[in-house]
């Protein structure tokens, strides 16, 4: 009992480091390229990569943490990745824990396509519904490649968390 709980809190220490440092890597100006004019969203991946590894209770806890980091990141203000990021990291973490098996296809399908739906979905709610003028010209030049290049943090992320998940895991 009292090695899991250490464990367990390891594992909990590691993924918070994972999320500061990362957290500090996407704020540092000039330190990630910009491609095509836009930074990646890098605490989308990691919340949704730690969801498909642990409980539906700690994934949602640290789907709050990233998407509070990410609106205070990105707008100054919580809301929009606060609450979504929870709710999909709660189902995520409900989901691979209950439904289907965990692997690097299963877990990069989910991933992936959560995150292409997040950003577009913010895009629709803080541009498109915003009125602002050229809003198409504004996708295709910032929002396509955000997704790409946040997407492609997945899959490095995933195996991070698949790590860390399997070295601190007492099952």
């Amino acid at each position: 009992m009292v090695m899991e709980k250490r464990r367990n809190f390891l594992r909990f220490l590691a993924y918070s480091l994972e999320i500061i440092i990362l957290y500090i890597l996407a704020s540092t100006p000039h330190l990630l390229p910009e491609i095509f004019g836009s930074k990646p969203v890098i605490l989308l991946p990691v919340a949704l990569s730690i969801a498909v590894f642990e409980s539906e209770t700690v994934a949602m806890s640290f789907g709050f943490v990233c998407g509070v980091l990410t609106d205070v990141g990105f707008s100054g203000k919580i809301g929009f990745y606060t609450v979504v990021l929870t709710l999909l990291c709660f189902a995520i973490g409900y989901c691979a824990r209950n439904f289907f098996v965990t692997n690097l296809l299963n877990a990069s399908i989910i991933g992936i396509v959560s995150i292409a739906v997040l950003i577009l979905v913010h895009f629709w709610l803080n541009v498109s519904l915003a009125d602002i003028p050229d809003a198409g010209k504004y996708f295709v030049s910032h929002y396509i490649s955000r997704i790409i290049y946040t997407g492609a943090f997945f899959v490095p992320l995933y195996f991070l968390s698949r790590l860390l998940c399997s070295t601190m895991k007492n099952e």
